[in-house]
């Protein structure tokens, strides 16, 4: 039989690493238990709540940055319980589950003091927190083709900006009979407008985008 996430489940599963959220779609499948998430990722306020709590000792946490979930079994008897031996069966499995997938994972139960057997993480020395952080990619390099629609963007701002330097030219032909005064306060004002619109689209080109 196919197991299906709960809509609980799917709600807690969002933002989480993508090896994770793959060693959890084994686990489900293949675990001799059906099983809740009841958290993934979280935010700093709510690790703080926990941490006033007790109910955690740690602010630097693996669900901040999406590396972690907690999982409830569901017994044989078809009711969701924190007991240690469900949790003793549901583990193994999902160990098992991170290994075919080729994912190193951490089980909260295995630690040496405060365990935790809801808690499975992602290894901190294979996945580091840059790595994934509150459920969006991390910056990259850019690529030598990004780069190059980055300068094309820019070199395409500045070719607007002459066509509008030019163009406004053009309106500047009509002031022959104004006062010296009168032209450098309508040149002033044209050249602010410019700049106003260069800055205004400067993301555009930046990113390549026109």
């Amino acid at each position: 039989m196919t197991r299906k996430w709960s809509s609980r489940s799917l709600g807690n599963l969002k933002g989480i690493h993508p090896d994770l959220r793959r060693v959890m779609d084994r686990a489900l499948q293949e675990s001799p238990l059906d099983f809740i998430v009841i958290e993934g990722l979280r935010s700093k306020e709510r690790q703080k709540q926990l941490f006033d709590q007790g109910a955690t000792r740690t602010m630097n946490s693996r669900h901040i940055t999406g590396h972690a979930v907690d999982l409830l079994p569901i017994g044989p008897n078809g009711r969701a319980a924190f007991d240690w031996p469900l949790y003793h069966k549901l583990a193994p499995a999902v160990k098992a589950a991170a290994e075919a997938e080729g994912v190193k994972i951490k089980w909260g139960g295995d630690w040496k003091s405060f365990k935790d057997g809801p808690h499975f993480e992602l290894d901190r020395d294979a996945y580091p927190a840059s790595d994934w952080t509150t459920g969006d990619p991390a910056p990259q390099e850019r690529t030598l083709a990004e780069t190059r629609t980055v300068r094309g963007g820019v070199a395409a701002g500045v070719g607007t900006a002459g066509a509008m330097v030019a163009e406004q030219a053009e309106q500047l032909a009509p002031l022959a009979g104004m006062s010296d005064v009168l032209k450098w306060a309508f040149v002033a004002l044209t050249i602010a407008g410019i700049a106003l619109t260069l800055y205004a689209r400067r993301d555009d080109w930046q990113s390549g985008k026109r």
